[in-house]
């Protein structure tokens, strides 16, 4: 069926150029020569496993219709496409989008029920004119909290998600109570970031304080040591042990002259009482 597509034709006058319908396995690299022309890209129904890197070169393309095939990825060259609009991805096989989307700021709407997506890209809330998600139909355990606060979004369809646990089940298809369980999400947790950011931020203050502590602690014992230096070096402390010292060496020369003297008497008595001759 290939060779009956439009490709070689190349764009209508709107730019729009109709590949649906066909066989195609691989997204033609062709495309490129089309990239000052193409606004509107037709590509549901075919067999395609991917949307490759060329996709950047289209940097005009509005519109972009790849459902119903096999895409298992797509390269982070769309966010290339700055001016595309509308996006539409629907049945295949996606377990994620690329975070670039987020620049295509005039992206309007992003249709991607009936895949696999287990998250979606929280560079989401960033776009400005988006106004539709439809996410139904996938493996969804949760979406961006801050979506609620994206004031152009209008709808997001998330029901059928078994897992997502933002929301109630029967409050997934109503946007206005999905988003007021969103918000309230998003306050609870800015209330205990905040009250994280400042447990760390005490604790970083307590291990300021450790330091400081252990330094001081150092420091005193420092200090210790100087003055015990500083009293010997004191004139009073010199003084008063100077004469400690002189009362010191007086009483030990006292007591050698009392010995001495004992000493001697007792020497002299043992001569005395010991002589061999006659005293005359």
């Amino acid at each position: 069926m290939e060779e009956y597509d439009n490709l070689s034709a190349g764009p209508a006058e709107d730019g729009t150029l109709d590949l649906s319908h066909n066989t195609r396995t691989i997204f033609p690299p062709e495309l490129c020569q089309f990239s000052t022309t193409l606004l509107h890209l037709d590509f549901k129904n075919n067999s395609l496993t991917q949307v490759p890197e060329c996709i950047a070169c289209l940097a005009l393309l509005q519109s972009l219709d790849v459902s119903l095939n096999q895409i298992e990825y797509i390269d982070k060259g769309i966010g290339q496409c700055i001016r595309l609009r509308s996006l539409n991805v629907s049945r295949n096989r996606l377990e994620s989008l690329p975070s670039e989307l987020s620049n295509c700021i005039l992206l309007e709407k992003i249709v991607a029920d009936q895949n696999r997506l287990t998250a979606l890209p929280e560079t989401l809330i960033d776009l400005i004119a988006i106004s539709t998600i439809d996410v139904r139909y996938n493996q969804l355990t949760s979406i961006p909290l801050g979506l609620c606060r994206v004031p152009t979004l209008k709808t997001v369809l998330c029901d059928s998600n078994n897992d997502l646990t933002v929301a109630p089940e029967h409050m997934r298809d109503d946007t206005d109570l999905l988003f007021h369980c969103l918000e309230m999400q998003l306050k609870f947790k800015e209330v205990i970031a905040a009250k994280s950011n400042q447990r760390d931020e005490l604790q970083i203050k307590a291990e300021e304080l450790r330091e400081e502590l252990n330094n001081a602690t150092n420091c005193i014992s420092e200090l210790e040591k100087d003055i015990a230096v500083l009293v010997w070096e004191r004139p009073d402390e010199y003084i008063r042990r100077k004469e400690r010292f002189v009362e010191l060496v007086k009483f030990a020369s006292d007591k050698i002259a009392f010995y001495w003297r004992l000493t001697k008497d007792a020497a002299l008595k043992w001569w005395n009482d010991h002589k061999t001759h006659p005293e005359y």
